[in-house]
């Protein structure tokens, strides 16, 4: 299968997380949920995905597809840097860049477990006006509307029936107000790069990591398999 051949890796994951973002994907009004834009539109599917009887919780009428970016944003990456010049090149909180992580959940109504598929950020894909480029550019030039078609064709025309954006920022926040999150750390982690205040340290075991250390565990990518074993920890966290 195509997927196979890019080296996509999927997992089955069953958690209170992912309920939760099913949730604020289709059944509750967040602070930062968006409507759809014109041009989602025409790419997002608007089949009904969940029942609307106020007596229960909403309830899925058939399969559902969310497209789940993480997205890093760093001052250098701005088409306007910054008045101030911080000497590094630090984190921005914008959605505005490339997309370092790229998932496809799949909630089915006739099972238990969540279904994702991981697309390594660097997959070869060809992108009207753009030519060949890699897949994790396709926010970068045209958002989530563009980024979902890339995927979609890249999957066969897989339907893709809504996503969720969040930066590097926003998912140390996230497991912060989750309490922190247990891993197993295959093995000693150290890495630095001073021009991005990035510094990763971890050791090898069993360990509870706070939104900081998961941060770094989720942003290695610095050893013989680059970002696939990146792609691997990031599924590892989520089971």
């Amino acid at each position: 299968m195509l997927w196979l051949w890019l080296g996509f890796t999927a997992v089955a994951m069953s958690s209170a997380a992912a309920g939760a973002i099913l949730a604020v994907s289709l059944a509750s009004t967040p602070l930062l949920q968006n409507e759809l834009t014109p041009d989602e539109k025409s790419v997002f599917n608007q089949e009904e995905t969940i029942s609307s009887n106020s007596m229960h919780l909403p309830e899925l009428t058939r399969p559902v597809n969310i497209l789940f970016l993480g997205i890093k944003v760093l001052t250098s990456d701005l088409k306007q840097p910054p008045e101030v010049d911080l000497g590094y090149h630090a984190l921005v909180n914008s959605l505005e860049g490339l997309s370092d992580t790229m998932l496809l959940l799949r909630f089915d109504p006739n099972g238990e477990k969540v279904k994702v598929l991981s697309m390594p950020r660097d997959t070869q894909t060809r992108i009207e006006k753009h030519g060949k480029i890699k897949l994790n550019a396709a926010n970068y030039f045209g958002g989530p509307a563009l980024t979902a078609k890339a995927v979609s064709d890249l999957l066969d025309d897989v339907p893709i029936d809504r996503y969720i954006r969040v930066n590097v920022q926003g998912v140390e926040k996230l497991v912060d107000a989750l309490g922190g999150v247990t891993v197993y750390i295959p093995k000693d982690m150290k890495y630095t790069d001073h021009s991005q205040h990035l510094y990763i340290n971890l050791k090898k075991g069993r360990q509870h990591l706070d939104g900081n250390k998961a941060m770094q565990f989720l942003r290695f990518r610095y050893d013989k398999y680059g970002d696939i074993g990146r792609v691997q920890r990031q599924q590892m966290l989520m089971r």
